[in-house]
């Protein structure tokens, strides 16, 4: 009989065991990487010394968290002969778009899998090489196998912010890419431009299969202004290594004081730690009512699970209500180890929910209980009358 109601609620039965262990790792493992990178954030506060980039190279500063704030100089120039460009930044990127055949499939039922599919074949500039060998038509539509020439990032050798020199750790931070153009024209007079692009075509406004053009965008202009915050080592700024297994290095653009520039960086991971937080909360939820329609099932085989859940009906607002309290328990447990204070609070406030909520679900079943034994008296009073 018990091996029959669990083969019915199997489903239900395993996901309210895995759910809430798969909640519990993504709510511990998330609040201790938070945690760790705001104690992160204020250890280099405490160890932080802002610097200009007008004053000199001071050795004093070394093994120190510097917050250097001033323009960019780049060494030597990032180069592309072939189009005459040349300019000084910290990194330029070229981006290839080949003119190549798109393949579309399409049923004039998709619901059934026995209708013949229809594939219809245009053609546009792309980033990526489409292999025209999974083509239906593959006579007809080719595409070429290589890209002629490969999309490329090339990031300048030595960068500075006065005389202190970014490493390249914080060299990949620039990403705020411009789009940009020579002045001059190519040598080539097969390269056509038009709108910032280079086009390597015969006819630019008829382009044939595997014709390619060419766009380039810089990041970090010389003389543009930045902030920066990381660790002074032999006159380079790398990553600061904190003790909490967390690595502080800041890039903002702009002139941005020590503690606004670290309330940005805080803020900006927020959305990530809150939707993982909010993901581990509605698994704590599904966890709730899978192990409650589970135990509704399996609740005639053992007299204290009938007398724990009779008549219980788990709403959803109790249903979040209990997987709230179990998920700032486990977040409180996190804390505790950083903040005792905080943590303990996090955790009573927890327990004081968790324990409310069973007391009201036993409340609620003693006044089943009455209930249900004033209904006998008065049946057993009519029959006697």
């Amino acid at each position: 009989m018990i091996l029959r109601d669990l083969k019915s609620c199997w489903l239900s039965a395993l996901l309210g065991i895995t759910l809430p262990v798969v909640a519990m790792r993504l709510l511990y493992w998330n609040e201790m990487r938070a945690v760790r990178f705001g104690l992160a954030l204020e250890e280099a506060l405490e160890d932080a010394v802002s610097v200009r980039d007008d004053h000199p190279y001071d050795r004093a500063y070394e093994k120190r968290v510097i917050h250097l704030r001033g323009s960019i100089n780049t060494g030597e120039p990032l180069t592309e002969p072939d189009y005459g460009l040349q300019v000084q930044a910290v990194k330029l990127k070229r981006r290839v778009q080949m003119y190549q055949w798109i393949e579309f499939v399409s049923k004039s039922d998709p619901s059934s899998q026995l209708a013949e599919p229809s594939y219809q074949y245009s053609v546009d500039w792309h980033d990526d090489l489409i292999n025209s060998s999974r083509f239906a038509n593959q006579n007809w539509y080719h595409n070429p196998s290589t890209f002629p020439l490969e999309s490329k990032t090339f990031t300048s050798e030595r960068v500075y912010i006065g005389q202190y020199e970014l490493s390249d750790a914080l060299k990949e931070r620039f990403n705020n890419f411009i789009e940009i153009t020579s002045d001059t024209r190519p040598e080539d007079p097969s390269i056509k431009m038009h709108s910032g692009m280079y086009y390597h075509a015969n006819d630019l406004w008829n382009p044939e299969i595997g014709d390619f053009r060419v766009q380039f965008s810089c990041a970090g202009r010389r003389g543009s202004t930045y902030t920066v915050v990381g660790r002074l080592k032999n006159g380079k700024i790398v990553p600061f290594e904190s003790v909490y297994a967390r690595d502080v290095l800041l890039l903002y653009p702009g002139e941005i004081p020590l503690k606004d520039v670290l309330k940005l960086e805080y803020q900006s991971k927020q959305i990530i730690f809150w939707s993982k937080r909010l993901l581990g909360w509605a698994l704590l939820f599904f966890t709730v009512i899978f192990a409650n329609a589970t135990m509704q099932r399996l609740k005639g085989h053992s007299p204290l699970l009938k007398s724990i859940i009779a008549n219980s009906q788990l709403t959803v607002p109790i249903g979040l209500l209990v997987s709230f309290g179990f998920s700032m328990l486990i977040v409180g447990i996190v804390y505790f180890y950083y903040r005792p204070w905080l943590g303990t609070g996090m955790c009573l406030s927890a327990a004081a929910l968790l324990l409310y909520l069973l007391y009201s679900l036993c409340q609620n079943e003693e006044t089943s209980v009455c209930v249900r034994r004033a209904q006998r008296i008065l049946k057993t009073q009519k029959c006697i009358n």
